[in-house]
């Protein structure tokens, strides 16, 4: 009896591996994924939406639009996991990318779609570019002043600078990297060359400095000289809340050299801050600042505000319209006349200054300021250009296929009986 011969599996082929290719990019670029993909975006923009009213643009852009994944707390109807819209636009990048352009027939009558689908991913793409590269903040600046810096949003920093050191450099730390869930909790840092670790404790998002005498004061907290943090309750508009903070320098044999509460002082409802009075401490012979603020940083060139005009509608002091008249110095010195106003901003040397606010509280013959919000964004113009490339692939799509018609509908001319 003789053994059997064992089964082999015929070789794999170039055809087979072309035929599984194709197979997997007809799963990745199937309609069915695109359609899913649309619903939850729908979904996703209605939730976050809705969710403004509660929880300020700024953390809902977090919760439902810049992140990959939902967090647990926001699921849909709190158990039904939700993607983020980074996610979902991913998806549909290689959804587009697989069904739209690797995948479709090529030839003269598809032409206009590829043009199309590519003018879809160059928009997925700008906006991949400006979650993670653009740089946005405001300059504020009154009639006869000029600035050349640029204020954040809502991102807090602590600037720590030497005084009359070597290096004139300022170190800046993220409030991402010393905010803690609890007051009672100490983040340390320490860098190359510093005689001193920064010890930061007690964060609070918002919060005031006040006396421990306050009723509003938590039940054991650290205080300073008598003064303490008094937590304010947490604004939905992110930019709203004044971070505060404990601040000890330790030097490197343990010894605490200073001992400080930084946030914004209230007094009589005015906003003071302390941005001009940093905490100073001395290491041995070296002076150091460390100041709670914004993140500030420069432009390369400077904006003078020569005159700002607004025009209110009627009985009201709602505005219709209103610009800035600036002067523009740049690196080398040149100065440049601009108008800005709504819908035509100044653009140089990569940087977008639009016309976004002014001061409408001062009273008549008061020094008025403008609001300038200034954009680096290197994906700034891809939306443009993704349109005019959308417009030329389906005005392509439109002429060839009036083509056809026109060739399907033609009738034959017949020579008239003698």
């Amino acid at each position: 009896m003789s053994a059997e011969s064992p089964t082999l599996s015929p070789p794999e082929t170039p055809r087979r591996r072309a035929g599984m290719m194709d197979r997997i990019l007809s799963l990745i670029g199937s309609y069915h994924i695109a359609v899913v993909v649309f619903l939850l975006m729908i979904l996703l923009t209605l939730l976050g939406t809705f969710s403004q009213k509660t929880l300020g643009l700024y953390q809902s852009l977090n919760i439902y639009f810049t992140s990959w994944v939902v967090p647990r707390e926001h699921w849909l109807l709190g158990f039904i996991p939700l993607p983020g819209m980074a996610l979902l636009l991913a998806v549909m990048f290689v959804n587009l990318l697989a069904g739209g352009v690797i995948r479709i027939r090529k030839n003269w009558r598809t032409v206009g779609n590829v043009i199309a689908h590519l003018s879809m991913l160059g928009l997925i793409a700008a906006g991949a570019v400006s979650l993670y590269y653009k740089q946005e903040g405001h300059m504020r600046i009154f009639e006869g002043e000029s600035s050349n810096r640029v204020q954040a949003f809502q991102d807090w920093v602590l600037e720590v600078r030497e005084a009359g050191g070597a290096d004139s450099r300022i170190y800046m730390i993220q409030e991402t990297s010393f905010r803690t869930d609890s007051p009672a909790e100490t983040t340390t840092f320490h860098r190359t060359g510093w005689p001193f670790e920064l010890k930061v404790s007690g964060y609070q998002k918002n919060a005031t400095i006040t006396t421990t005498g306050d009723p509003g004061v938590l039940a054991g907290s650290r205080n300073i000289d008598g003064y303490t943090l008094r937590p304010l309750p947490v604004n939905p508009q992110h930019e709203a809340n004044m971070a505060g903070v404990f601040l000890d320098a330790v030097d490197l044999s343990g010894k605490t050299v200073g001992s400080t509460l930084l946030a914004q002082v209230i007094r009589s409802g005015e906003i003071v801050t302390r941005a001009d009075a940093p905490f100073s401490f001395t290491v041995g012979d070296r002076q150091f600042s460390v100041n709670l603020t914004r993140e500030t940083w420069e432009v390369p060139f400077s904006l003078k505000l020569d005159d700002f005009k607004a025009e209110y509608y009627p009985g009201t002091r709602k505005a219709k319209e209103y610009e800035s008249h600036v002067t523009m110095t740049n690196a080398e010195g040149k100065d440049t006349k601009f108008r800005i106003w709504m819908n035509n901003p100044l653009r140089d040397s990569g940087y977008v200054a639009y016309q976004t606010s002014f001061d409408d509280q001062s009273p008549p013959g008061q020094e008025k300021y403008s609001v300038l919000t200034v954009v680096k964004n290197p994906s700034d113009q891809w939306p443009l250009y993704s349109m005019i490339v959308a417009t030329v692939g389906l005005l392509i799509t439109f002429l060839t296929k009036l083509a056809r018609f026109i060739r399907r509908t033609a009738v034959p001319v017949t020579p008239p009986v003698a």
